[in-house]
């Protein structure tokens, strides 16, 4: 491999404004051969991508431009396979010295599939360097203008409760719950705000035209939760 000139971007893309991915982030991308990007693969609403708008928004050219097809679920059995074969693309890509990207909305570390890659990357002493973004919860910080934690507070991103006790023990042991991937809640997220009270931070799609957030339990009692959706929930100080 000591003499292959290509390499793998993994490359941030923040958490849905394009204006949000960093410099560094976009000069890798005008200046990758291809870009690979996530799509969500339903069988009754056909392919999505939360990336390619982002990448469009970019100007990067369209013939740069390579799906991932993903099928959203929470066995990553299938996941696994799907970035074998990116690997074995990308290993084609590298032999004929291709700048290769991989894209990720938020940051490329932070519950990022490019790990199922990166394992593939290591074994095969393949270059690669990745980027880092914003993650969704940091910018969802900054729409509630209020700070996620100041001095010694304890912040727990958490993207798998299970129930409303679970939820409140950890509420009792942090300052900070930031809550992501939250289709296990949703369906009795504003009754237990409503009984213990939380501060309460609520966003959907941030960052893009379908940014929606509030601060009132009364306008998520009956919404439909959405799977890009952070909530962030702060323990009430006494005093």
């Amino acid at each position: 491999m000591s003499k292959i000139k290509g390499k793998v971007y993994g490359v941030s893309l923040g958490p849905g404004d394009p204006e949000l991915i960093t410099i560094k982030a976009l000069k890798t991308l005008q200046h990758s051969d291809k870009i690979y990007y996530p799509a969500s693969v339903s069988e009754t609403k056909g392919n999505s991508s939360f990336s390619l708008p982002i990448l469009k928004e970019l100007g990067l050219n369209d013939l740069q431009l390579h799906p991932i097809p993903l099928k959203m679920s929470y066995d990553r059995s299938e996941a696994e396979g799907v970035y074998f074969e990116l690997f074995q693309k990308i290993q084609s890509d590298i032999e004929q010295d291709l700048h290769v990207s991989v894209v990720s909305e938020g940051d490329i570390s932070f519950f990022s599939t490019f790990a199922y890659l990166l394992k593939h990357l290591k074994a095969n002493g393949i270059p690669y360097e990745m980027i880092p973004g914003v993650p969704a919860f940091i910018l969802a910080g900054a729409k509630s203008k209020r700070p996620i934690c100041t001095l010694s507070d304890k912040v727990l991103v958490d993207p798998n409760v299970d129930s409303r006790e679970d939820l409140l023990k950890r509420l009792n042991e942090n300052d900070t719950i930031v809550l992501m991937k939250v289709s296990k809640v949703k369906t009795w997220i504003a009754d237990f705000i409503l009984e213990h009270k939380p501060e309460l931070f609520y966003g959907e799609y941030l960052g893009t035209d379908k940014e929606f957030i509030t601060d009132d339990v009364e306008q998520i009692r009956d919404r439909r939760i959405p799977y890009f959706t952070i909530i962030i929930l702060k323990k009430l100080k006494k005093g």
